[in-house]
């Protein structure tokens, strides 16, 4: 199997959670030929053998994915920072979100990478889900992506074609708000339906506001797929509140796309 350049990385901290972002993780690799990268950030707050952790989580990789390719890391910084500077040699970021057993990769260091990171995150709510090897990840849900127009949501599209069609299953592009016309932001799919007529695609618009309308979706989404807005004009992006927010608490996991 030839693979591509850029792996996919998965913070992980011992948690049940983490350990589902691992199996999405590797899910990932699989499906796009990739490396799987499997990172610990040692600081205080965290297990002291971070050596045996990541061994453990990547022998449970390779037990989901018998034919990936994996690798194991333990740098020294906190896991916000740590998975920052992993993110400028990724190809995609994925950690577990809403930790509630013990580990130090909540929500809040999802939210600071889909904010700050150098390339996509996959943020995986509810990994305890995933992390019973008798648990099967969704197969036949859509995959929901959020759209208004920007360039920042064609990113996400074209990130969220790439998904759907490598997994099969049909994806919904949604409008929320009154910000633009429906059907402006409908009208600009049309490209996207003539490259991809292998995706059954469905457009939605909700006259309801934008988090609200996200997270309703997400509950049955395959995962739900957001672009990370440039909000400053400089350089350095500031956090988008919606993106922080849908990451926060949408039940399905939540890929934002990056323009930095």
């Amino acid at each position: 199997m030839l693979l591509e350049h850029s792996p996919i990385v998965v913070g992980v901290d011992g948690s049940t959670a983490s350990l589902g972002a691992v199996r999405w993780a590797a899910d990932e690799a699989a499906r796009h030929c990739r490396m799987l990268r499997v990172v610990h950030a040692l600081s205080w707050e965290g297990p002291a053998d971070g050596q045996g952790l990541v061994l453990d989580a990547a022998a449970e990789a390779r037990s989901w994915q018998p034919g990936i390719a994996v690798e194991t890391m333990t740098l020294g910084g906190s896991p916000a920072r740590v998975l920052r500077e992993q993110s400028r040699t990724a190809a995609l970021v994925v950690i577990g979100g809403r930790v509630h057993d013990g580990g130090v990769l909540d929500a809040s260091v999802g939210a600071h990478l889909a904010a700050f990171a150098h390339c996509p995150v996959l943020v995986v709510n509810n990994g305890w889900r995933w992390a019973d090897p008798m648990a099967a990840l969704p197969a036949h849900s859509p995959v929901v992506v959020g759209v208004d127009g920007s360039p920042s949501s064609q990113r996400a599209l074209a990130y969220g074609y790439g998904e759907a069609a490598s997994r099969h299953v049909p994806l919904i592009a949604l409008h929320a708000g009154r910000a633009r016309p429906h059907e402006a932001v409908a009208a600009e799919l049309e490209p996207w339906l003539r490259r991809h007529p292998e995706v059954e695609t469905r457009f939605d618009s909700r006259d309801t506001g934008v988090l609200e309308t996200l997270t309703e979706a997400a509950r049955t989404a395959l995962m739900l797929i957001v672009g990370a807005h440039r909000v400053g004009w400089y350089e350095q992006p500031h956090p988008n509140p919606v993106t922080q927010m849908v990451v926060h608490h949408a039940a399905s996991p939540v890929l934002v796309t990056r323009s930095v």
